[in-house]
């Protein structure tokens, strides 16, 4: 009786694991330089892509795909795809300080949302383990992740993505 009882509460437990969504931890509540909480699932699914870029600001690859992303987003984000920046700290994959990323946006120029996350949350919130930066996630228009990318992008590789160009991807 009790091998039958513990083999039922296992297979309900795997039953209710594999029914789990990675679109359940999108609701996972991250801070944004504006002050307000913010989730994943406030900007997935809702019609245009989204480029999820996981970055920091003492990471030098990071730095470089700034412009890249910063245009993208600017050409896009009223019709048909944006970017949203999860900011961590290099040094300790924890969160970053606010203001310093304030700061660095402001001089940066960096007009799309940007969250502070640790790694952890950043792993949780993308259902992907993220281990170094930067690390580039894309949702198609109905929330689905299609892509993810280690390693900085250029303006073309973003393009290609939200244009199904695989020969694009370097």
């Amino acid at each position: 009786m009790v091998k039958k009882t513990l083999f039922f509460i296992t297979a309900t437990l795997l039953l209710i694991l594999t029914q789990l969504t990675p679109a359940d931890e999108h609701d996972l509540l991250m801070q944004g330089l504006d002050g307000q909480q913010h989730r994943l699932n406030d900007y997935i699914g809702k019609g245009q892509w989204v480029v999820v870029n996981v970055w920091a600001t003492a990471c030098p690859y990071c730095r470089r795909e700034l412009f890249d992303l910063a245009s993208f987003h600017e050409r896009h984000v009223e019709s048909d795809a944006m970017v949203l920046g999860l900011t961590l700290d290099l040094a300790t994959f924890e969160r970053p300080d606010k203001d310093h990323v304030e700061r660095f946006a402001s001089t940066y120029l960096i007009d799309y949302p940007l969250l502070l996350v640790s790694g952890d949350e950043a792993s949780k919130v993308t259902g992907k383990n993220v281990h170094t930066v930067p690390m580039t996630f894309f949702y198609n228009p109905k929330g689905k992740m299609v892509y993810h990318f280690t390693g900085e992008l250029d303006e073309v590789m973003l393009e290609g993505v939200i244009r199904l160009d695989p020969s694009i991807i370097k």
